[in-house]
């Protein structure tokens, strides 16, 4: 095999491998308030909350130089927009669009972890807790099934709880995702094509 074959190879090895890393989400709501990371392969970056940053001095700025009015150009008449010429049509071509890309995102995504405590006080009525309570389990018994047929979940933990001495409900949620780098370019490939199809569509018929 010539250098050639060997480099391409080479590529071809590295693309496969790049798409294979998974990219994910780690989202988290409690006490502490919100948390939210992006986690890529073994690198994670912390989006919420945010440090606090340094201040600096402000610089002293020279005094600005008075800039001579721009001459105001004539208003032309405004173009268009094709996706939304087309009235209803076009907005439902693009709800379908999304609602398509959803389903496709559904099936590649993945979610690692999926918890959900509730505590539901009852200190000042217990008998009301004591229904809000059952039917947090019914809507549980409800809501399970959907969201196995909806996604793959490796993980879940989901219930709530009566705590007879707290006034106030306290929520502990955490949710993990990942995705491939290659299963999300498909996607946003695929998607990317259909709104371009979606958009010349929509241009020849203004």
């Amino acid at each position: 095999m010539t250098w050639t074959w060997w480099m391409t190879l080479a590529v071809i090895l590295a693309v496969l491998l790049i798409g294979c890393i998974p990219v994910g989400v780690d989202a988290a709501y409690g006490e502490g308030g919100i948390r939210l990371a992006v986690k890529i392969w073994l690198f994670r970056l912390q989006l919420l909350p945010q440090k606090p940053k340094k201040k600096k001095k402000p610089a002293q700025k020279a005094a600005p130089k008075q800039k001579k009015p721009a001459p105001e150009k004539p208003a032309g008449e405004k173009k268009p927009n094709p996706l939304l010429s087309g009235g209803v049509d076009g907005i439902l071509e693009l709800l379908d669009l999304g609602v398509q890309t959803l389903g496709d995102l559904r099936r590649k995504l993945r979610v690692e972890e999926l918890t959900l405590h509730v505590c539901i006080g009852g200190s000042d009525d217990p008998a009301a807790a004591a229904m809000r309570y059952g039917r947090a389990w019914a809507a549980i018994g409800a809501i399970t099934p959907a969201l196995d047929r909806l996604f793959v979940i490796k993980k879940r933990d989901i219930q709530p709880a009566l705590d007879y001495n707290e006034t106030s409900m306290k929520v502990d949620a955490r949710l993990i995702t990942t995705i491939t780098i290659g299963r999300s370019l498909a996607l946003a490939l695929h998607a990317g094509v259909r709104f371009l199809k979606i958009l010349n569509q929509r241009k020849k018929a203004v």
